[in-house]
């Protein structure tokens, strides 16, 4: 299916106790040169069970089964090369679960081998990104990301992982963006997590600010967004724009050698 009718996903995502409020999945489609968000939900909205395990293997289905769809999901798909013992990357992302038994030991594991440093890829240099792939405020992300998402997706080749993997028309397609990546691009990163009333303002303002970037939102989602104090569900709507904004290049994308083994990111 051509990229320009499939449908586009943006996925918060997250590693915690508490993944079935913290992940978030917006659905949109292109209309002219207009992105329609059509919906914005908590991961508990897909899953009859709300515990982290349930809601993450809910999404996981959700992206398999939505075979003509775009996925964009901001956690690492990989860490830097000079990091890594494999020779390519899907052979990293497979043996992955099978070297770390836990997110701690996979933070603890990159930690003793970096003496306490944080090296982050290329990509993540270039565009902004805050943190490295095992830092403390995203290693769970990106632990839990690999492990419990790209790993039996690209085991039971289910998706196609853009632009390491080559896009099939008849797969799902899942690329790595980065809200914070998006907002710094628009000149509008501010604090805008948090019950203050600034940081609800922010989150106002955003909202508002989307509207000029050939974004439709409905009242009820933009009510959403707002109100959502921890900022899950504005990220999940930057994820759906980061997708749209990128649509034109994923079929003909051709990655070099270094973002076959990193990957990229989209904002």
């Amino acid at each position: 299916m051509p990229y320009q009718i499939r449908k586009i996903f943006g996925v918060d995502f997250s590693g915690s106790k508490k993944a079935c409020n913290k992940i978030w999945v917006s659905e949109g489609s292109v209309h002219d040169k207009f992105l329609k968000i059509h919906t914005c939900h908590p991961a508990h909205f897909f899953s009859e069970s709300h515990d982290t395990q349930s809601c993450i293997a809910a999404l996981y289905s959700m992206i398999a089964r939505e075979k003509y769809a775009i996925f964009g999901m901001d956690f690492p798909f990989a860490l830097p090369s000079s990091l890594t013992e494999e020779n390519n990357w899907k052979d990293f992302i497979i043996n992955f679960p099978l070297k770390h038994a836990s997110a701690e030991s996979f933070r603890d594991y990159y930690r003793q081998k970096t003496d306490g440093k944080e090296f982050k890829r290329k990509k993540e240099d270039e565009k902004g990104a805050p943190f490295a792939a095992y830092n403390l405020w995203l290693y769970k992300q990106t632990y839990h990301g690999i492990s419990r998402i790209i790993n039996p997706l690209v085991r039971n080749n289910l998706a196609c992982i853009l632009p390491i993997q080559t896009p099939n028309p008849e797969k799902p397609w899942v690329i790595e963006i980065c809200p914070a990546c998006t907002l710094k691009e628009k000149g509008l990163y501010v604090p805008y997590k948090g019950k203050k009333s600034d940081r609800e303002s922010n989150r106002k303002m955003i909202v508002d600010k989307l509207e000029k970037f050939n974004i439709v939102l409905d009242d009820e989602i933009k009510d959403i967004c707002i109100s959502n104090t921890q900022g899950d569900a504005l990220d999940s709507i930057l994820a759906v724009y980061a997708v749209f904004r990128n649509m034109h290049i994923l079929e003909g994308k051709n990655p070099d050698e270094l973002e076959k083994r990193e990957g990229d990111i989209y904002y």
